[in-house]
This record gives C-alpha cells, structure tokens and sequence, in this order.
C-alpha cells in the first residue's frame, strides 16, 4: 500500500510541475502576444563630457537600446529605441545628469511625443516589468518554466510506462 501511496505522490508532484511550468509559459506567451509593439524612437544629446562607459551604463540602466544615427554637426546627439515607457523611466532619462538633452520626449509630462515609433526594436510588457527587464532574468525564467513542464511531463510518461508492465 505505501509503494502504491509513494506513485500517486509522485504522478500528483509531476502533474503539478507540469501545470506549474505550462501555465508560466502560456501566461508569458499571452503577455508577449498582446503588449508586443514598436519600440518609440528618440534622440539623446549627451552632455559634454560624458563618457562612454557613463553613455552605455545609462543605456543600459532605461533599456535605451539600437544606438545609432549621430548628428554630423552634433555628433554626441544620439538616436536610440526605448523598450521601457514607464513616465519614471522617462521622467529617469530626463534628470540623469550625463544627458543634456531629448528629443522626442514631452519634458513637462515625460511622456514620448506620438509618431515616433520605428520597425527596429520591439517591446512588450516584460520590459515594463522591473525585474523581467534584464534579458538574462528573462531568458532564466522562461528555461525553469520550460524545464519543470518538461520535467513533469516526463515523470507522468515514465509513470505510465511503468504502470503498464506491471
């Protein structure tokens, strides 16, 4: 009898993990499916001085990513796709010290200003979401998912196949 209480534990913990990690990843793809749009476009003019080591670490700290397109004659005055629109993100970038100026962005409101969207970069809710914002916690927590709904589906198979020979 404890043999037979010791299988149903374990058919009910597989099942659990299977659930557990399935309905992760299905809340994640649902997430992804129906907040994924164009990252807006702006323009960053760093102030003089400012390195390039203090330029990347504040791309990196608001998700400012894609650099590109300097100005010729103004050529600390940087294109960027921002993946994250929170107002304190915005309201962030526009009182960091090492930026001089934005384009793009409504400086009363720290809002971006409509139109400015590009095809480039794309972003979803996760980039909103403090701690899914860096991709390795990301990608961390969509292999666990995976990995127990994996795990779960694989005991419950062995289960079976082991319940079938006795």
């Amino acid at each position: 009898m404890t043999a037979q209480r010791e299988r149903r534990q374990g058919r009910r913990g597989a099942r659990l993990c299977t659930a557990i990690g399935g309905t992760g990843l299905a809340a994640l793809a649902f997430a992804y499916w129906f907040t994924v749009e164009p990252a807006p476009s702006i323009r960053v003019t760093w102030r003089e001085g400012a390195t390039l080591e203090q330029q990347a670490a504040a791309e990196r700290k608001y998700l400012l990513s894609n650099r590109r397109a300097p100005h010729a004659e103004q050529p600390r005055s940087l294109a960027y796709d921002l993946l994250d629109t929170r107002q304190s993100n915005i309201r962030a970038v526009l009182d960091d010290p090492a930026v001089e100026d934005t384009n793009d962005i409504d400086d009363q409101w720290a809002r971006v200003r409509l139109g400015t969207a590009t095809d480039e970069r794309w972003m979803w809710a996760a980039h909103r979401t403090p701690w899914l914002r860096q991709p390795e916690i990301r990608w961390t927590v969509m292999l666990a998912l995976a990995a127990m709904a994996a795990y779960g589906l694989w005991a419950l198979l062995r289960a079976r196949g082991s319940r079938s020979r006795e």
